[in-house]
């Protein structure tokens, strides 16, 4: 008998072949950061994304609530009395002089 064991899990026992294991983990090592850095890139985009989103919809809101005015309230109407070229009116009228 001889002292050599053969061990079928012993795939990288020569030189060859650690330098393939070698190689084919800095490869590995290689791919997993660049998935690492395409998932971060992936998530800020969806960021921005939803960020712009949020930004114009709260520019739309902000032009809408502009643009519509506040709803009225049910209480009394309260009238602003400014002066006119013929005396004070609450309506901008000109006829209050007549």
């Amino acid at each position: 008998m001889t002292a050599t064991r053969h061990n079928p899990f012993d795939l990288f026992s020569d030189k060859a072949s650690r330098l393939v294991r070698g190689i084919l983990a800095a490869i590995i090592a290689v791919a997993f950061l660049a998935l690492v850095f395409f998932l971060a890139a992936t998530l800020m985009a969806a960021f921005f994304v939803l960020a712009g989103a949020a930004v114009l919809a709260g520019g739309a809101f902000w032009l809408w609530r502009k643009v519509r005015g506040r709803k009225a309230s049910d209480g009394p109407e309260i009238l602003v009395a400014r002066r006119g070229p013929k005396g004070w009116t609450v309506d901008d009228s000109e006829d209050l002089g007549r």
